[in-house]
């Protein structure tokens, strides 16, 4: 099946008697903010359609994946909402305190921790063009449980406003399949977040045939993603992160390093090091690496810079390192400079925010 074909999938639902064909969709329009109509409804008063067919024939996926999606994206999810609205799926506003996450989840960290910072300004500028899929919710009455689109839902419910969303009557297996074909389709998570989500799934005890349609992939290269999740503890994943740029063969090499128990000590030692949590994510895989590979760590690549005032003894030092950049002012040169410049913080930033 075509990457379209899974698109139109998730968003299709049986038409009335399922033998009339639907009527073709408008044609897509160039990037401009698409007017979705939408219904504030109440849970108990949603009609549920049929569960789709998401099981379809499998397309392999090797461990090489494409670049440059996005503007074939936008496409795809443009076409697939015209199609939906065209079948008659209906938009619905919902109560982002009312949808709970997914039943397996598929990113390192929590879902407080998501860098939505981006999303916000876009969805605050343009609307929600994308609406997430949730389902009601199998045991919280008057509530519901999202499939995909997280970061869409803490960015609006970080506005204030109610989430767009479709409602479907999803079972676990059709959840998960639609929650991983929609990452798949984004590109959205990590070589190890794939192979976290592929060793939860299996171990909520789905059939590997449902994994693989859920990452588009195939046995080998599933069965690989699982090693690697099963070889290397979960409590030095999580505290490494997602690593996006650490792929498939560093994750193996790990694996192997940590099965000698000293390597695995000198993995230990090394996260619980100062500064380990405050280095970016791929850095912190590169200590872990080398941790258990027996190499002695990099020197940290330091930059330092000295700002003098042109009008007063007023002085800083700017320091820029891996952990960030950090400002230090010579209280002695100037005593009220530093609380001055604290206080000023929201102008700065207001300031910064509106060149940009």
């Amino acid at each position: 099946m075509s990457r379209r074909d899974r698109i139109k999938d998730l968003y299709s639902i049986p038409s009335a008697g399922e033998k009339a064909a639907l009527e073709p969709a408008p044609p897509a329009p160039e990037r401009s903010h698409i007017k979705l109509p939408v219904t504030e409804v109440s849970p108990d008063t949603i009609t549920k359609p049929t569960a789709p067919n998401l099981r379809q024939d499998r397309v392999p996926a090797g461990p090489v994946r494409s670049m440059g999606f996005a503007l074939g994206q936008i496409e795809e999810e443009t076409k697939a909402l015209q199609k939906a609205l065209a079948s008659g799926l209906t938009i619905v506003e919902l109560d982002p305190s009312l949808i709970d996450g997914s039943i397996i989840r598929d990113r390192l960290g929590s879902l407080e921790n998501l860098e939505i910072g981006s999303l916000m300004q876009s969805i605050e500028e343009k609307g929600q063009e994308v609406p997430i899929l949730v389902r009601p919710h199998p045991s919280r009455s008057g509530y519901y449980q999202i499939a995909y689109g997280h970061r869409r839902l803490k960015a609006v419910a970080a506005l204030g406003r109610k989430v767009k969303a479709f409602v479907r009557d999803l079972s676990d297996e059709d959840l998960i399949v639609a929650q991983g074909v929609e990452n798949s389709e984004r590109q959205d998570l990590s070589y190890i977040e794939r192979a976290l989500f592929a060793a939860r799934i299996e171990a909520r005890g789905f059939d590997r045939s449902v994994i693989m349609q859920a990452l588009s992939t195939d046995k080998t290269e599933l069965s690989k993603l699982i090693s690697v999740a099963k070889g290397v503890p979960e409590l030095i994943i999580e505290a490494i992160g997602p690593a996006p740029k650490a792929g498939r063969d560093r994750w193996i090499k790990l694996s192997k390093c940590i099965e000698d128990k000293t390597a695995a000590k000198r993995v230990e030692k090394a996260i619980a090091e100062d500064g380990f949590a405050s280095i970016n994510s791929d850095e912190r895989f590169i200590r872990v690496l080398n941790a258990a590979s027996g190499l002695p760590p990099k020197s940290e690549k330091v930059q330092r810079k000295t700002w003098r005032s042109e009008w007063g003894p007023a002085t800083a030092t700017v320091t820029r390192s891996s952990r960030g950049v950090e400002i230090l002012f010579d209280t002695k040169a100037d005593p009220g400079f530093a609380d001055f410049v604290a206080q000023q913080l929201d102008e700065l930033y207001s300031a910064f925010r509106t060149k940009l």
